[in-house]
């Protein structure tokens, strides 16, 4: 049960964030209107226009952020529109009054059907070696919401007014697992003249991923933060949603599982020296000098690149791709050429029955490593879209089945342990009829983002459908796995959301299987002792975890 003092205390934050911001918006057109007199009186004034863009600059970002979504997407037209004067010799005049009555009209018409999407969690405080975000944000309210959003998903935040003081920690030992940073949070003039420089040179000792922000939505400011260092983009006003879910992949990935390579080639010395560089730059390699075993190994190994001579004995490299192909699950897999092969006629035929690229002998060490891991990213990032699901970043349904049927023909020859585990939000009807599909979706997508903090990179977690999850659990204990789960119970249970008046909260209900109490079951019959353990938790009173028992 949920603290009523504490549901009480979060009413009363939010309701006190949205009368500070109300009070801002005040305050900005009581500044606009003061802009428009100075224009009125002198439309050419550099200073009064960079004021006028700085307010509208605000508007733009914070706005949408706290459901004024149409004032928002205003003030980004109209510091459109200034950004463009302030480039021209001539400058020209703005109406900059019929803006205000606009902007206060669109303001009244946005107050009506006001709503902030919201969460809010007292568990999750100060947990031991959550990830750390440094967000650097020139807005103080935004920066505000956007660090209690980011705790409520699990992260640490660390607030930054301005570039200039984020700069003062670059040299401190605790360093963050990520940046999150308004590409304008900075009043130096240096920004203008050449904002990539800038950011480079605040940001060459930082090693961690790197996402931007910003109220410009064009090519020149995504180009701009990638050429700074950002991995990524994301648009104000926020959807923290999307961007809590990209920023748990992102700092997963940082713990990701090493590049698995096969290496097909009978020259045993040359193998052996390109097993040894690749290991040394930290992918897992196997090696296989003929390829017979190489069908056998696969599935096992489930290799995500393969090194192989051209020519084999008895068999050629592109009929062993061709081969390959003919099977869905391997019909993706990159596959690089080793050859001395200087005949182009032959090269293409190769590269027609199933090839990516060629490696000419002898062997370039560093072209070898990066061609490997770029191929090799290429196809986690294919693999991430078809398989995974938008909202959570999760395994769809057929993925996540596709995993536990591996896992449990691995375990066949291996008699590796494995749990199976079926989850469900308790009611979530209901809080899509009482509060709208915008809110359930943020329950469901906190749920993602949890599972992804909670558990293994090597656990395979998937969204089952709607507000049902399954989890592979790799490795892994019955008494383990269900301990797990009620941890993920009670921190989820913890979490209070808003998408109207007043705050709620949500359960979860579990089934948990073992497959080693159950030798003899194939991985459906797994699946569907977990969905009965499910059901008994359901109907025993929901809010917990039930162990399937033979």
């Amino acid at each position: 049960m949920v603290d009523p003092t504490s549901s009480q205390a979060f009413a009363k934050r939010l309701k006190t964030l949205s009368e500070a911001y109300s009070k801002r918006l005040a305050s900005d057109f009581e500044r606009l209107t003061e802009l428009a007199d100075w224009l009125a009186a002198d439309a050419s004034c550099v200073e009064s226009l960079t004021q006028l863009n700085s307010v509208l600059h605000s508007l733009a970002g914070s706005a949408g952020t706290f459901g004024f979504e149409s004032l928002g997407r205003q003030a980004r037209e109209y510091e459109m529109q200034v950004t463009k004067v302030l480039q021209q010799d001539v400058k020209q005049s703005l109406p900059v009054s019929d803006w205000i009555t606009q902007l206060q009209s669109t303001f009244e018409l946005d107050k009506s059907r006001k709503a902030v999407l919201g969460m809010e969690t007292t568990r999750l405080e100060n947990i031991e070696g959550a990830p750390s975000i440094w967000l650097v944000e020139r807005d103080v309210m935004l920066a505000e919401y956007m660090t209690q959003q980011l705790h409520s998903f699990g992260f640490q935040v660390r607030h930054f007014i301005d570039a200039e003081e984020f700069d003062q920690d670059k040299n401190k030992d605790s360093l963050p697992d990520l940046l999150l940073i308004d590409h304008r949070a900075t009043q130096l003039e240096a920004i203008k003249e050449n904002p990539v420089a800038f950011w480079l040179t605040y940001l060459k000792d930082y090693a961690c991923p790197i996402l931007f922000t910003g109220t410009e939505e064009s090519f020149t400011a995504r180009l701009h933060a990638l050429r700074s260092g950002g991995q990524n983009y994301f648009v104000k006003p926020l959807d923290m949603i999307k961007l809590a879910s990209h920023v748990a992949q992102l700092i997963k990935t940082k713990d990701s599982q090493p590049e698995r390579v096969m290496i097909v080639e009978d020259d045993a010395e040359l193998a052996h020296y390109l097993q040894c560089v690749l290991e040394g730059a930290g992918m897992d390699v196997r090696v296989f000098d003929r390829p017979d075993p190489l069908f056998e190994a696969i599935n096992d190994f489930n290799p995500e690149l393969i090194l192989m001579d051209l020519w084999l004995p008895g068999i050629t490299g592109a009929e062993i791709a061709a081969l390959l192909g003919q099977m869905e699950r391997w019909s993706q897999l990159p596959i690089v050429y080793l050859s001395a092969e200087s005949n182009a006629e032959l090269r293409g035929q190769a590269l027609l029955r199933g090839g990516d690229a060629f490696l000419e002998k002898p062997i370039d060490t560093e072209l070898l490593i990066n061609l490997c891991r770029s191929r090799v990213i290429r196809l986690r990032k294919l693999e991430h879209t078809k398989n995974r699901d938008a909202l959570t970043g999760l395994l769809k349904h057929a993925s996540i089945k596709e995993a536990l049927q591996d896992q449990w023909l691995l375990s066949q020859r291996k008699q590796q342990g494995f749990c199976v585990v079926m989850l469900d939000i308790d009611h979530f009807k209901a809080v899509n009829d009482t509060y709208g599909h915008a809110v359930g979706d943020l329950v469901i997508a906190a749920v993602g983002t949890l599972l992804r903090q909670r558990f293994r990179s090597t656990d395979k977690l998937g969204r089952y459908g709607g507000e049902e999850f399954t989890l592979v659990l790799l490795d892994c204990t019955a008494a383990n796995a269900v301990s797990m789960v009620n941890s993920l119970r009670e921190d989820f249970a913890a979490i209070q959301f808003t998408g109207g008046s007043e705050p709620f909260s949500c359960t979860l209900s579990a089934g948990v299987v073992d497959n080693q109490l159950f030798p003899d079951d194939p991985a459906e019959s797994l699946l569907n002792r977990a969905d009965q353990a499910l059901y008994q938790a359901k109907n025993s009173g929901r809010n917990r975890v039930c162990l399937a028992a033979d």
